[in-house]
């Protein structure tokens, strides 16, 4: 005798059926059993009857025929990493959801050359081509950004918003880069009569690129306008059941809003990421969604691992941001006035605490040469209550001098983490600076910003003997055909001057001089070299034997927007001109001069008034023929000057008398 959980149907016959996909299929595949010959096997589960104790428990099979599951995959591109989403697809596959939604950046686009996006689509098609189930696309600011890209989407996928229904589960895909960061009004009109005519949806799951969530909450903090419109969305949401997903910001974050509807900020699929784990919310990673009748069941699926969907939470992110921003090692450089290389010094090393909770420090110096080294104490250690500064001296020295290239890749590679209960836990790589210390002296008068540099100041750094070269090394012929002395200062106002004298046999268009400037707080620019925002790039170039101009290139790192045509192509896209730069260049026998006027704000705006450095790489942009290779030449810097500042010059502020 057995016992049947769930009733069995006959199989009807003769009919056929739509799945939904335009395919007809087959009345046993929508029959509730399946028929062998004469019989029928029941699709319910049949267990055998027992008296007493059963080796099962007593909870429900979980076989909802409203239950479905489907994979919800995040942003690929923005620097992606190739192999990440490949192997998505192929774990996806495994899982086998009923289907796959996205949240955008699936190309890494950013172009107008046409030929230059249909490879990229190619490319990603033949990826989703892998996909075993049906893939639904969301627009992201990687695939529309220009309107050569948004005419692409419409030829290649037609609306750039849409909905559709899933066992009566309302999808609803959004673009939030209609205009920029903004849902506009013509879909803002669609969404309106899309969920009026849903109205009677079980649940509306809402799919958008960027959390337009956050952008609106930053503009009403900061008392702009918003012109997100998601305001608008979410009113129109309010009342119904939904939750929320978007990507973008490539770390993963749960919100809760709009009368505790859940929101999602999802990680990466391949993305660019730092990729340090669940505390700082940077995984490789899907969500994986189960719909039962009184909602989602969600569950975030690293790429190496299956995690809760609360995994970071608002609270918890914002405690784990704190403990970022309050607990932090300051590691004070040295700095010594000489070229001759270090021999020995003691590395002050200080842990600050505003965090309000009792943390901790340990670590070592790496990175030195072995050379007769010692270090005393061998690791570092310190402790500090709630609120306060604990403070340690480690005692570097070598048998002999030390050449300060060779001092570079030292490091200090140290653990911060709370005492107590639920503790957090940071790892920290500072960089050790032992270099030579630079000087911006304080100047009195102004100079007149005209390219003639009269008399030459007499303190002044210039290029090596054998400079580090970047592109077409085998052209550059020595000092003459290439090199350049230069000076800083800056003024009681705290505008900063810089004049240069450039040696170069032949001008040629192409030639210029560039400087690399930054000047965020020195903490910040050691724990992050990447140049973002903050940063400074100033190139200028001489004016030609048939021209009595010159021509001025400049921008930083800032806020929304993008540079004109006049101006030089940053390694990212939120780029400006700097306001207030002024200029000037003369041609002198065997090259040419020049002289650059950079704004306070260039330092102050991230170190405040009494700023105390910045840190500078120079490099020199020589073309020996019309439309030949270039060669760089610099004074400081690494392979990837434009991107890190590693290895530039510290320059430390001078103040007048």
């Amino acid at each position: 005798m057995s016992l049947l959980l769930a009733h069995t149907t006959s199989a009807h016959e003769g009919h056929s059926h739509d799945d939904g996909g335009g395919h007809a299929a087959d009345s046993h595949r929508r029959a509730p059993g399946v028929a062998f010959g004469p019989q029928e096997m029941p699709t319910g589960m049949l267990l055998p009857q027992a008296e007493g104790p059963r080796p099962w428990s007593d909870k429900p099979v979980l076989n909802d025929p409203n239950r479905f599951q489907i994979a919800i995959v995040t942003d690929r591109t923005g620097g992606h990493r190739p192999g990440i989403w490949m192997d998505a697809m192929r774990k996806i596959n495994l899982l086998r959801p009923e289907f796959v939604v996205s949240v955008g950046d699936l190309i890494e686009g950013y172009t107008e050359d046409r030929q230059q996006l249909e490879r990229e689509w190619a490319e990603f098609l033949g990826f989703i081509e892998t996909l075993q189930m049906r893939f639904f696309f969301v627009a992201g600011n990687h695939d529309v950004i220009n309107p050569v890209q948004h005419e692409l989407w419409r030829q290649k996928f037609g609306d750039e918003w849409y909905s559709f229904d899933y066992k009566g589960v309302h999808f609803v895909c959004l673009n939030s880069e209609d205009t920029r960061n903004q849902i506009g009004a013509e879909q803002l009109a669609w969404l309106t009569d899309d969920l009026q005519k849903h109205a009677d949806a079980r649940w509306t799951l809402v799919f958008v690129h960027k959390p337009l969530w956050t952008y609106s909450e930053r503009a009403a903090v900061s008392g702009n306008p918003d012109t997100t419109n998601w305001k608008k969305v979410e009113s129109l949401l309010a009342g119904r059941p939904h939750t929320i997903f978007s990507g973008h910001v490539h770390h993963y974050t749960q919100y809760e809003r709009n009368g505790g509807m859940n929101y999602y900020a999802l990680a990466t699929t391949g993305g660019t990421s730092r990729l340090r784990g669940n505390d700082y919310g940077e995984f490789d990673h899907i969500m994986w969604l189960t719909m039962e009748d009184d909602g989602p069941q969600l569950a975030v699926l690293r790429l190496d691992g299956i995690l809760p969907p609360g995994v970071v939470t608002e609270e918890s992110a914002e405690r784990f941001r704190k403990f970022l921003e309050l607990a932090r090692l300051e590691v004070a450089p040295i700095l010594l006035d000489n070229d001759q290389g270090f021999a020995a010094g003691d590395i002050n090393i200080r842990l600050i605490n505003e965090f309000g909770e009792e943390i901790q420090a340990t670590g070592v110096i790496e990175g030195l040469p072995l050379r007769g080294l010692t270090v005393d104490p061998a690791q570092l250690s310190l402790k500090v209550g709630p609120v306060g500064v604990a403070e340690s001296n480690m005692r570097v020295q070598f048998s002999e001098s030390i050449d300060f290239s060779r001092l570079r890749e030292t490091t200090l590679t140290a653990t911060i983490s709370t005492t107590g209960d639920n503790p957090l836990r940071a790892e920290r790589l500072v960089p050790v600076v032992i270099d030579r210390r630079h000087t911006c002296p304080q100047i009195t008068t102004a100079p007149v910003i005209d390219g003639i540099i009269e008399p030459w100041p007499e303190d002044t750094y210039q290029t090596p003997a054998e400079p580090v070269l970047l592109g077409s090394d085998r052209s550059w012929k020595g000092a003459d055909d290439g090199s350049f002395a230069f000076h800083t200062a800056h003024d009681a106002d705290n505008r900063l001057y810089f004049a240069f004298r450039v040696s170069d046999e032949r001008l040629t268009p192409g030639d210029r001089i560039e400087l690399l400037l930054d000047g965020r707080r020195l903490e910040i620019r050691r724990e992050d070299p990447r140049l973002r925002w903050g940063a400074v790039r100033v190139s200028v170039a001489p004016p030609m034997p048939s021209s009595s101009r010159s021509e001025l290139l400049v921008e930083a790192a800032g806020s929304d927007g993008a540079a004109t045509s006049d101006y030089a192509v940053w390694s990212g896209r939120r780029r400006l001109p700097v306001e207030g730069a002024t200029y000037a260049a003369q041609r002198i026998d065997g090259g040419y001069s020049v002289e650059i006027s950079l704004p306070a704000h260039v330092v102050t705006r991230r170190q405040g008034a009494d700023w105390r450095s910045f840190q500078l790489a120079v490099v020199q942009h020589d073309v020996d023929e019309p439309g030949g290779e270039k060669t760089r030449i610099l004074w400081r810097g690494s392979p990837e000057v434009t991107r890190t500042n590693r290895g530039y010059g510290y320059f430390v502020r001078e103040k007048g008398e």
